[in-house]
């Protein structure tokens, strides 16, 4: 999965540094041309669709698997003419409640596209609702509902990254390695469960000021810090513009010289402030671990109350990115 630049780690990049993998995925037609336009040449899939007769066009030009979710599809299939052996992949709503045709149609819309003379092979593929949650038999639920269709002569692309780490029934021929290609864990029992998944991305910026401050001193935006004793903060250069959350609802970490130093303060747009009282040797220009191996994005998503995913999404212009290996 290499949707939304590669969860904010370089589409282009990561399609190159995977070069062995079988297929990518994208949400748009958009983004399967940018991978084409730069040279990928594997299986490319636009989760999303096509969404116009131009886009359905470009499809059959460059070679990239719409996904099939609607009856817009099918209709536009049927007058598209010569399909030139378009592979297409047909994905049914087995709960998500999203994009899919109906589990009851499935059989239905098979036909229709097996009479279509000009289109190439057939896909299968749905979604799971609620693989993250490894107590919630919902899953189990899913992947009923397909085994139910008796289509296993298809190829069936079924489980995300929950799915492949935590339901081995979900597994078919394809899956689909979302956020944990990129080294978080999606499953809800990631603190307890040991999984050797290391992280891609590492956030790093610079001390740019180190101040001594006394009990009492307010610190950042709204006064909503009050120094509890004489202590020593650091000003780092990062903030909510680079992709840094803003939203707090527990103590956020950073690492200093190997060392988990709490922010305090609120978040500002390009500037955060740490405790650094416990360092009597930090100074300006010292390197801070913003999340990485240590603090990991999922302690700060937990922190944030939001979800790995959109950290990494978020992760923004004003960082320069640096690939290693």
């Amino acid at each position: 999965m290499v949707k939304a630049d590669a969860y904010g780690h370089g589409a282009i990049e990561v399609t190159r540094a995977l070069d062995h993998a079988d297929a990518f995925a994208v949400a748009s037609v958009g983004e399967a041309i940018a991978l084409r336009e730069a040279g990928v040449g594997q299986k490319i899939l636009a989760l999303g669709g096509f969404t116009t007769a131009i886009e359905l066009q470009t499809c059959i030009g460059l070679g990239i698997d719409p996904v099939l979710h609607h009856q817009f599809h099918l209709d536009r299939l049927r007058d598209g003419g010569d399909l030139g052996d378009l592979d297409v992949w047909l994905k049914i709503d087995s709960g998500m409640g999203r994009l899919g045709f109906a589990i009851d149609r499935t059989h239905e819309v098979i036909d229709t596209l097996h009479n279509l003379d000009t289109l190439g092979s057939i896909r299968m593929m749905t979604h799971l609702a609620s693989a993250d949650d490894v107590d919630n038999s919902f899953t189990d639920a899913q992947v009923e509902n397909i085994k139910s269709l008796d289509l296993d002569n298809y190829e069936w692309a079924i489980a995300n990254s929950a799915g492949i780490l935590g339901w081995p029934n979900a597994h078919h021929l394809w899956v689909r390695a979302g956020i944990a290609l990129y080294g978080a864990d999606p499953l809800s029992d990631r603190k307890n469960a040991q999984r050797e998944l290391r992280p891609v991305m590492t956030m790093k910026s610079v001390v740019l000021a180190v101040n001594p401050h006394v009990k009492g001193d307010l610190i950042g935006y709204a006064n909503s810090f009050a120094c509890p004793r004489d202590m020593e903060i650091a000003v780092v250069a990062c903030g909510y513009a680079d992709g840094y959350p803003r939203h707090k609802v527990d103590t956020a970490q950073v690492e200093i010289a190997g060392q988990l130093c709490d922010v305090v303060g609120r978040v500002s747009m390009d500037m955060v402030t740490v405790d650094v009282s416990a360092l009597p040797d930090v100074g300006v220009g010292d390197e801070v671990t913003l999340f990485g191996t240590s603090p990991g994005v999922n302690d700060l998503a937990d922190c944030s109350q939001t979800i790995a995913y959109e950290i990494l999404c978020n992760v923004g212009g004003h960082a320069r990115r640096e690939y290693i290996g």
